[in-house]
């Protein structure tokens, strides 16, 4: 009796832990959680209903009260043994039959006769655990029930178990699932059992056997970390959102840069037959104009190999952008009647919290909105915010339109050629509210951002706004460091920055570079590296291009020079065509030379020697 009481005690404390981990945990809503629920908390009782049997046959005969109790705690803990097998076959047939696509229809549209068989089987098996004759053995040491209502369990469990394993021989390419190792422990642990109880019948272990399989369960269902699993739906649809923003950002841009290009063909095309100077001096200024929209655009809005930290005045105070114009928008909503209608769209990507002068920024947005009610007697007044980011940079791109009476070419040209000595001149009074076109830009200049201004007489204006700002660093900034210790565990070896601003080539450098499992990164502008090296990113050995579009590798290795600190020896590649020079590209400070035409040789000599 002590060794099955044993047995029971140990069986039910583990699974006690098991229902408390298992139920304090968030879980997935799906059919094989909701059987192995059931499972958990039916395995909980049937110890304790075994415990109780095992005393009540034990004082069995002793007063009546006793007797009746030991019949009904025996009886139901027969049909909870039942039970348990019947649940457990559901499970193996759900996991055998349920990727099955026909069977899982023919599961669906016969649902509710299967149901009616399950209860009819049910009430059949019960029917025959309550009326079948059970008798108890209690000798003193051992203390258990036998007879035809036990034997009940032996044929069920057999029958029951073959066609488990009929279930899962019928989908042999299931065999090697994992949630299959339950029901072979099961198999296993029940000739265990047979063996152990024709030997010595008192000691019981049917439901230890039974608790340890539901444990093993556990270990085998389908049940992903709930937290992290809507905390990665939750970035899912953010990223969405933001591919969707930063293709109709992309697409507006597009469309941008085509029309100028288009009025720069147009009118180009036609000056070829003007004679008149005065058209020919109006087609100019178009072109010029068309121009610095386009240089804007290329230039200041899209080029993020200009983004860096170094060109942004850097403020103290913090402040939420999102927030930020949303108010500008209510006071906008207040202020427009019925015959202008205001639109506004803000993208997705935006950081909650970025550095900067938030009363500056929204003078000047608020004032280009004043001027825009002021010309617009009708249509609409729109303001897109967009934004690109890189790194702890934040590039916010401001756009405010109207359908007003516009500006002539000439204005809008003598805004756009505003130089530094310019705006020097422009006053900015400390009470002054709402600004001109003019006072906006120097603001704006002041600010570390720059303004463009397209306008059409009779057909309204656009003004774009970009400045960047410094990222706020988030709770994500800890999880970003452990991932780049966790990247750093990754590659042990060197770490390599290539720079070269052909794309094919750079893929091709860092493809092969990777095949040594060094720790690669590439980039197509010399800026980028000058802005990892400032924010401490460290590096093995920097490979660069010899001419890029934006930098030349002499530049780049001029700037990383100013601080006495470094010391990474930094390669520059060059074509066959700058050979005779090259003892003077060493001279200039860089460490060794390399020859692109035998890329790949001169790559692992590189590498030997660094």
């Amino acid at each position: 009796m002590i060794v099955g009481i044993t047995f029971i005690s140990c069986s039910l404390l583990y699974s006690i832990m098991l229902t408390v981990v298992y139920y304090r945990k968030q879980r997935i809503n799906s059919i094989e959680n909701k059987i192995y629920s059931i499972l958990v908390r039916m395995n909980v009782f049937g110890l304790i209903l075994e415990l109780l049997c095992s005393y009540f046959v034990f004082v069995n005969g002793t007063s009546p009260i006793n007797t009746i109790l030991c019949a009904v705690c025996n009886r139901l803990f027969i049909i909870y043994l039942l039970s348990w097998e019947l649940i457990f076959a559901l499970y193996i047939f759900f996991v055998s039959f349920w990727n099955d696509t026909k069977a899982r229809e023919f599961i669906k549209c016969h649902a509710r006769d299967l149901k009616m068989l399950g209860v009819l089987l049910c009430i059949i098996l019960f029917g025959f655990a309550i009326t079948l004759p059970l008798m108890y053995f209690n000798d003193g040491n051992y203390v258990y029930s036998y007879g035809p209502a036990t034997n009940l369990l032996l044929v069920v469990g057999g029958i029951l178990i073959f066609l488990e394993m009929y279930s899962v021989f019928k989908n042999a390419n299931n065999i090697r699932n994992r949630k299959y190792i339950p029901l072979l422990v099961l198999i296993i642990a029940m000739i265990g059992v047979l063996v152990v109880r024709s030997i010595n019948p008192g000691i019981i272990l049917i439901n230890s056997t039974f608790a340890f399989v539901t444990v093993l369960m556990y270990f085998t269902i389908e049940n992903p970390d709930v937290q992290m699993m809507e905390e990665l739906y939750k970035n899912k649809k953010l990223i969405e959102k933001s591919n969707e923003d930063t293709s109709n950002f992309l697409f507006r841009m597009t469309q941008d840069i085509k029309k100028p290009v288009k009025d720069i063909i147009d009118v180009s095309s036609d000056m070829f037959t003007i004679k008149d100077m005065k058209e020919l001096n109006e087609g100019i200024k178009i072109i010029n104009n068309k121009a610095k929209e386009l240089d804007y655009l290329v230039n200041d809005a899209l080029d993020v190999s200009s983004m860096s930290t170094k060109t942004i005045k850097i403020y103290d105070s913090r402040y939420n952008a999102s927030n930020l114009f949303k108010e500008i928008k209510y006071q906008m909503d207040s202020r427009l009647g019925d015959l202008v209608k205001f639109e506004y769209s803000i993208s997705n990507n935006i950081p909650e919290y970025v550095y900067g002068d938030s009363i500056k920024l929204k003078q000047a947005v608020y004032s280009v909105l004043e001027n825009s009610i002021e010309n617009t007697n009708e249509g609409y007044i729109s303001m897109d915010i967009n934004s690109i980011i890189k790194y702890d940079i934040c590039r916010l791109i401001i756009t405010i339109s109207d359908s007003g009476t516009g500006i002539s070419i000439e204005e809008v040209n003598d805004i756009l050629s505003l130089n530094m000595d310019d705006l020097s001149k422009i006053n900015l009074s400390k009470d002054k509210k709402i600004l001109n076109l003019k006072e906006i830009k120097k603001l704006i200049t002041l600010m570390g951002g720059n303004l463009i201004v397209k306008s059409e007489e009779d057909k309204g204006t656009t003004v774009s706004i970009t400045i960047d700002q410094k990222i706020v660093p988030n709770k994500n900034k800890e999880l970003s460091k452990k991932m780049e210790l966790y990247e750093e565990s990754l590659h042990k070896d060197k770490k390599i920055m290539v720079v070269d601003d052909d794309a094919k080539e750079l893929s091709k450098i860092t493809s092969y570079l990777e095949n040594f499992d060094l720790n690669v990164s590439g980039s197509l502008f010399g800026r980028d590296l000058l802005e990892k090296v400032s924010n401490k990113h460290v590096f093995d050995l920097i490979l660069l291009d010899d001419e890029t579009d934006t930098i030349s590798a002499y530049e780049v290795l001029k700037e990383l020079k100013k601080d006495s600190k470094f010391n990474t020896p930094v390669v520059i590649m060059i074509d066959d065509s700058k050979e005779f020079i090259k003892l003077a590209f060493l001279k200039d400070g860089f460490a060794d030379v390399i020859m692109k035409s035998k890329l790949n040789d001169e790559l692992d000599r590189i590498l030997k020697r660094f």
